[in-house]
C-alpha cells in the first residue's frame, strides 16, 4: 500500500505551495474565500466545482491549462475533481480538506456521477494531504460532525458482509473484519472530540479514514466499510437528484439498515445524537416519502448496479419497509 503523507498544523498551507511550479486549484467559494489571500503564488486557474457529473467534469478538465501539479481545496466534490484531473494528466496532487465530512481525501478512486448514478473511476493518491486545523474549524460544526458517516458505516457494512459470506456469495476475512470493528470502538470512545471538532477530533477522523481505507485496500474492495447503508444513499441521490451532505445521508442509511438487520439501531441512534449529527429526513432536506420510495425501489437499484449482496436482498415484504420508515419518523 502506498504511503500517504499527512501534515497537521495551523496555517500550514502557504509554505507547502512554494517552489512547486505552476498549479491549478479545484475548490468551492467558501473555502477559497478563506484561503486565497494566504497563497503568495497565483494559480494558473481556479475552478469552483458544482457537480461531479461525468460530462461536466470532462469539459471542465479540458478547460484547464498545462500545469505542473494539482490542488484540491474543500469538501468531497472539490477534492474528487482535483483527483480526477491529477489522474487524467498523471500529475502530482495535493489535497487540502476544508471539512472532514467524507473520506475522499484518502481514497484512490474518484466518485463521479453518470446519469445521476455513482461510479468510481481512477487510481490516484495525493503526494500530500494538508490538514489545517484553523481552516477546518471555520466550517459549520454540522459539516465536520458528519464525517462520522464513513466510519459508522462499518457497523452495517460488516453485517452485510457476513450475510453474503453465509449465503456463499463471497469470501470473508475475519482479521480485516475484526480490525474494522476496532475502528468503531475508537469512534465510540471519542464522541466528545468529534462533536466539538477539536484538533484531536479532526486528526482522529482523518486517521480513521486512512485506517478504514487501508483495510479496503488489503481486502481488495470496499466491503469492510461500504454496504447497504451506502447503497441506500446512492439510490436516494439518484431518485431525488439532490446533492445531500454525504455523511448525513449515510448516517440515515446506517440507522435504517441496522433496524432491518436487527443490529443495535438504538445504539447507533445514541451515538449519532451524542455527536450531534443530522440524520433524520427532515433535518437533511429530505422527507418520509422520499425515504419510502428509495427503500421500495432499492432492490431493483442494487440489482441494476450489480452491487454486493446485503440485507437489501433479503427484505421482500413492503410491510417491513413501511415499518422501518415509521421507526425513523418516530425518532
Amino acid at each position: 500500500m502506498e504511503k500517504i503523507k499527512i501534515e497537521y498544523g495551523e496555517g500550514i498551507i502557504e509554505n507547502s505551495l512554494k517552489n512547486k511550479g505552476s498549479f491549478f486549484i479545484s475548490t468551492m467559494p467558501e473555502p477559497w474565500a478563506l484561503i486565497k489571500d494566504k497563497i503568495d503564488v497565483s494559480p494558473k486557474k481556479v475552478i469552483f466545482v458544482e457537480s461531479m457529473e461525468e460530462e461536466k467534469i470532462r469539459k471542465l478538465e479540458k478547460s484547464i491549462p498545462e500545469v505542473s501539479f494539482v490542488i484540491g481545496i474543500g469538501g468531497g466534490s472539490a477534492i474528487d475533481f482535483a483527483k480526477y484531473v491529477g489522474w487524467k494528466r498523471n500529475l502530482p496532487l495535493i489535497t487540502v480538506p476544508s471539512i472532514v465530512s467524507v473520506d475522499a481525501p484518502v481514497t484512490k478512486e474518484v466518485a463521479i456521477r453518470k446519469n445521476g448514478r455513482v461510479r468510481y473511476i481512477g487510481n490516484i493518491l495525493p503526494e500530500k494531504i494538508l490538514i489545517d486545523f484553523s481552516l477546518i474549524k471555520k466550517a459549520p460544526l454540522r459539516l465536520n460532525r458528519s464525517g462520522i458517516g464513513d466510519i459508522i458505516s462499518i457497523h452495517t457494512a460488516l453485517f452485510d458482509w457476513e450475510i453474503a459470506f453465509r449465503r456463499g456469495k463471497e469470501k470473508y476475512d475475519e482479521k480485516i473484519a475484526q480490525k474494522a470493528k476496532e475502528l468503531l470502538l475508537t469512534v465510540e470512545n471519542n464522541l466528545k472530540e468529534i462533536r466539538e471538532v477539536t484538533n484531536r477530533g479532526i486528526k482522529l477522523l482523518m486517521d480513521l479514514f486512512l485506517k478504514a481505507n487501508k483495510l479496503c485496500w488489503e481486502f481488495g474492495n470496499s466491503r469492510p466499510e461500504e454496504g447497504s447503508e451506502h447503497f441506500f444513499a446512492y439510490n436516494m441521490e439518484y431518485l431525488t437528484g439532490k446533492h445531500f451532505l454525504h455523511g448525513e445521508l449515510v448516517c440515515l442509511g446506517v440507522v435504517i439498515m441496522s433496524y432491518l438487520q436487527k443490529n443495535e439501531p438504538e445504539k447507533i441512534i445514541r451515538i449519532l445524537k451524542e455527536v450531534g449529527v443530522h440524520f433524520k429526513p427532515e433535518e437533511i432536506d429530505s422527507s418520509r416519502e422520499e425515504v419510502l420510495k428509495s427503500l421500495n425501489l432499492l432492490r431493483n437499484y442494487v440489482k441494476e448496479e450489480g452491487l454486493p449482496y446485503s440485507i437489501i436482498n433479503e427484505i421482500k415484504d413492503a410491510k417491513v419497509i413501511k415499518e422501518v420508515v415509521d421507526f425513523v419518523s418516530s425518532i
